[in-house]
């Protein structure tokens, strides 16, 4: 009896601490920050979320160079970061993925790097884009942009290129969009961005496949998880992930705004658990966690 009572006691305990909590602090990468119709949505989740939690959940933009900082200070409990930002908060900052985003075999959805030139260039090749690197500047999308930087400095660096010393110079178009845009309309000669969004820009008619020398195409890259800090407590982290899970069948209009956060999704997309090595082939990419750390 005395057991029963002291698992009770404990049971009991663990459920007002979830609660203990007054207000958890939900992240949200600048790529959702810097568009009103994606932080309009963002705001919504955070309502929802306080209204599924019973807790204030309240926004606060993750900050480029400083989201480890932010989480260390207790700035951030939830965190839609891309996937970078994740295998450095997950190696730095003591975050653990929580869900990921999923199509409807339940497999996490990926999406590709690509490096771009206009074809007046004539580089249709990597090794022409060796051989002519000092004529041109080399256009990213922004310095924390996955597959719009990092991912293609990564692949730079691998086979020799240092892009501020082997091009002419670096310069960043602010958006996949735009960077896309200026290659089409031959105001950056070369750059990178992400190969999933050309392809949808193609197919909704914006622009033709042929506008564009496509140099590279990277392997497939994992769309960043929900994270959650590791030490917020076990019950609700569970209540956070089944709220994630069942979020596509509770509020389907919600999920169909939310899953624009991430590349190659739709309005059926699901969520499943998340697995930390879903990673592994980012970290594979670098010589090192510090040469991650250094690029971000």
């Amino acid at each position: 009896m005395n057991r029963c009572i002291a698992t009770i006691v404990l049971f009991c305990s663990l459920v007002l601490n979830v609660f203990a909590q007054n207000v958890i602090y939900l992240g949200v990468g600048s790529n959702i920050s810097k568009s009103a119709e994606m932080q309009k949505t963002a705001e919504e989740l955070a309502q929802y979320l306080s209204e599924k939690l019973g807790v204030q959940v309240k926004l606060n933009s993750l900050k480029p160079g400083k989201t480890i900082e932010q989480i260390q200070e207790g700035k951030l409990d939830i965190a839609l970061m891309n996937t970078f930002g994740y295998v450095i908060a997950s190696s730095e900052a003591n975050m653990e993925a929580l869900v990921v985003v999923a199509n409807e075999k339940k497999e996490p959805i990926s999406y590709q790097s690509c490096i771009l030139a206009h074809p007046s260039t004539q580089i249709k090749t990597f090794t022409d884009l060796k051989n002519e690197a000092t004529k041109y500047i080399f256009g990213f999308v922004t310095a924390s942009s996955t597959s719009g930087h990092l991912v293609p400095r990564l692949y730079l660096n691998k086979q020799d290129l240092q892009p501020e010393i082997s091009f002419r110079d670096v310069t960043f178009a602010g958006s996949h969009k735009d960077l896309i845009e200026k290659v089409s309309q031959n105001e950056i000669k070369v750059g990178a961005t992400s190969y999933t969004d050309l392809e949808e820009l193609v197919k909704v008619g914006k622009y033709q496949m042929s506008m564009f020398n496509i140099v590279w195409i990277s392997e497939p890259i994992t769309n960043g998880p929900v994270s959650v800090r590791k030490d917020l407590n076990p019950m609700l982290k569970k209540k956070l992930q089944e709220i994630w899970l069942n979020l596509p069948t509770d509020n389907p209009t919600l999920n169909a705004k939310v899953v624009k956060f991430w590349h190659n999704t739709s309005a059926n997309s699901l969520y499943i658990p998340a697995q930390d090595k879903f990673y592994d082939s980012i970290r594979n990419m670098a010589n090192s966690m510090e040469e991650i750390s250094v690029l971000t």
